[in-house]
């Protein structure tokens, strides 16, 4: 059966309950905007990426107050996933998501029209609460059209077209400060979140039933059990812990290429969409490794690509050998392990708890964007001119993960 002719359409008969219909059409509009709500977030922040050493030009500000527009973004981007997740269960997906539209396109346009760094930190707040609900909604909304048995698939081919607008994001960010300046990128994602608002309104029809108020209310409960459980922390940490070195660079690599070595922004956005481009690379091959390999070899794996490649060039750098070819190689390499591992670890995390799989996805995204937040930080307080920060927390979060998965992993399922 086609997707078209399995899109539902959603009717309210009580107040607590929306029934199924079906319909025809619109069938690659809605998995679209689908795309669109997911990678949002993504996109949003590769799209200022280049941009960074500019602000810190414009505005006479240190690198680790130009990382706060990733921080604050991170921050909220997190603790979102956890409102609008069981928010979309008791009120609806589509009300989940037009609310998540109108936040990303107000949080995008105060950004643009900025004439201060601390206004331009209180956009990239709103746009992160926003881009929450189309990261954790539309998620939700795949299980309610393909149920258990289609929504791995569907689920694969949604992160991989993510994964794809995630790194096409730096190149036209880089592209927009070669012609235009700074506010192109945050006028980019404002167009997009337009986009959002409207495909939501008139495309997306409702997926979801609703909960009784009484099970929503326990939801603080399910998220208790989840940090006590150590198979779903074994996963969780994991999981999170490679977010954030992946982070490392999204965060560090621009003020290396772009003001130590002097290269172009939009030179850098080619460097960081071919870096970056291993984490693809990385989530295909994983599909064909898993049925061989085994999960927990896969991870095993996994850990040691993001391990070995910026220890390597640690050693590289102390020589005194460093050329930009070879970072680039070694970070596609350790790009690749993230997208080796992600999808085995993110799908532990949902079998640790299989009656909890929303709960568990939100705590998910909300602890991984902490983490991506933290790091962020960081790089910007350590930053010295070098690649040292970068791959030394690489290396560091690299042994942290592999010590915890080893140490939890006698718990898993």
């Amino acid at each position: 059966m086609r997707f078209r002719d399995r899109l539902p359409i959603m009717t309210r008969e009580s107040e607590n309950q929306f029934v199924s219909r079906p319909r025809e059409g619109a069938g690659v509009l809605v998995f679209a905007t689908l795309v669109l709500c997911t990678s949002f977030g993504e996109v949003a922040t590769g799209l200022i990426v280049p941009a960074m050493p500019a602000l810190g030009d414009v505005f006479q500000r240190s690198p680790v107050t130009i990382q706060l527009t990733i921080v604050s973004f991170a921050v909220m981007f997190a603790s979102g996933q956890l409102f609008f997740g069981p928010f979309s269960d008791r009120r609806g997906r589509r009300t989940a998501l037009l609310i998540g539209a109108v936040l990303t396109l107000a949080g995008s346009a105060i950004a643009a029209m900025a004439d201060s760094i601390w206004v331009i930190v209180l956009g990239r707040a709103i746009q992160g609460l926003g881009g929450a609900s189309g990261y954790v909604v539309s998620r939700a909304i795949v299980r309610d059209i393909y149920g258990a048995d289609g929504a791995p698939k569907a689920m694969a081919a949604l992160f991989a077209l993510m994964a794809a607008s995630f790194l096409a994001a730096p190149l036209v960010g880089g592209a927009l400060i070669d012609v235009a300046s700074w506010r192109a990128g945050f006028v980019f994602a404002g167009a997009a979140a337009l986009i959002w608002l409207v495909s939501t309104l008139f495309v997306l029809p409702e997926t979801g039933t609703v909960a009784p108020a009484s099970e929503a209310q326990k939801v603080h409960i399910v998220y208790l059990g989840l940090f006590r459980h150590k198979g779903f922390l074994a996963f969780m940490l994991t999981h999170s812990i490679g977010y954030a070195g992946l982070y490392c660079f999204v965060a560090g690599g621009p003020y290396y290429f772009i003001e130590s070595l002097g290269t172009m922004p939009s030179v850098y956005g080619v460097i960081a969409a071919l870096a970056m481009s291993g984490f693809l690379t990385g989530s295909f091959a994983a599909r064909s490794a898993i049925p061989r390999w085994g999960s927990a070899k896969v991870i095993h794996v996994s850990l040691a690509l993001m391990f070995f490649p910026p220890l390597v060039l640690t050693g590289l750098a102390l020589a005194g050998w460093l050329p930009v070819a070879l970072i680039v190689a070694l970070q596609f390499v350790f790009w690749f392990g993230g997208g080796f591992l992600a999808p085995n670890t993110a799908a532990g995390v949902m079998m640790s708890h299989p009656k909890a799989a929303g709960a568990a996805a939100a705590v998910l995204g909300f602890v991984q964007m902490c983490a991506a937040a933290a790091v962020s930080l960081a790089q910007g307080l350590i930053y010295d001119g070098t690649l040292y920060p970068v791959i030394g927390m690489q290396v560091v979060l690299g042994l942290a993960a592999w010590l915890i998965w080893k140490r939890l992993r006698r718990y898993t399922p």
